[in-house]
C-alpha cells in the first residue's frame, strides 16, 4: 500500500516536472495573456511557487517563507502577495524580468518541500490548522486540496495558453497531457 506521504511525493514529483518545463518558451510566450484572459504562464509559474512556499515553510511548519524581497528584486516579482484573490489587472502585469533566477527560487521551494516530506510523519499530516475562513484542515488536506489539486488545474491553464500559442503541452516527452 502507498503510504499518503509517497502518494504526496509522487504527486508533486508530477506537478514540479509540468511546472519547471513549462518555463520553457520565450518571454513573450511565458507572458501572454490572451483576450478576456486573467493569467499567463509566467503568472501561474509565480502563483504556484508562492502558494507552495506558504502552505509547507509558513503554514505546515510555522517557518519564514524562503520568498524574500532579494528574491523579488532578483525576478521583478512583487514582494507582496502570492495571486489569490488579484484583480485580473494585477494579474496580467506579473512579469518574471529572469526566468533563470526565478528557476531557482521555485526549486529551493520544491527541495523544501521534499525535505519536508522526509521528515514528516502520517500523523503530522492529521494536524489541525487554521483557514482563512474561521475553519479548519489537515495539513495533508491543505496538500491536497492547495498544492496537488490546485497546482494540477493550472497545469491544464498553462496547458490551454500553450495550445493558443501553437506550443507543446507541457511534459510532451512524458506522454502526459
Amino acid at each position: 500500500m502507498t503510504s499518503a506521504i509517497n502518494y504526496i511525493r509522487n504527486g508533486l514529483a508530477f506537478a514540479h516536472r509540468a511546472l519547471a518545463d513549462a518555463r520553457n518558451g520565450t518571454e513573450e510566450q511565458l507572458h501572454f495573456v490572451p483576450e478576456n484572459g486573467s493569467h499567463s504562464i509566467a503568472w501561474c509559474l509565480w502563483h504556484t511557487a508562492r502558494i507552495e512556499d506558504l502552505i509547507i515553510n509558513v503554514r505546515s511548519q510555522g517557518k519564514s517563507p524562503i520568498w524574500s524581497e532579494e528574491w523579488a528584486s532578483k525576478t521583478g516579482l512583487p514582494f507582496d502577495g502570492f495571486g489569490t484573490n488579484m484583480p485580473d489587472e494585477d494579474a496580467q502585469a506579473i512579469q518574471i524580468k529572469d526566468m533563470e533566477a526565478f528557476g531557482k527560487y521555485q526549486e529551493a521551494v520544491w527541495a523544501s518541500t521534499a525535505e519536508f516530506l522526509d521528515n514528516v510523519t502520517e500523523a503530522e499530516l492529521d494536524r489541525e490548522l487554521p483557514t482563512r475562513d474561521g475553519g479548519t484542515e489537515t495539513v495533508g488536506e491543505g496538500i491536497q486540496l492547495h498544492m496537488l489539486g490546485h497546482f494540477n488545474g493550472h497545469r491544464g491553464e498553462i496547458n490551454a495558453l500553450r495550445g493558443m500559442q501553437g506550443l507543446p503541452t507541457v511534459l510532451q516527452r512524458e506522454g502526459t497531457h
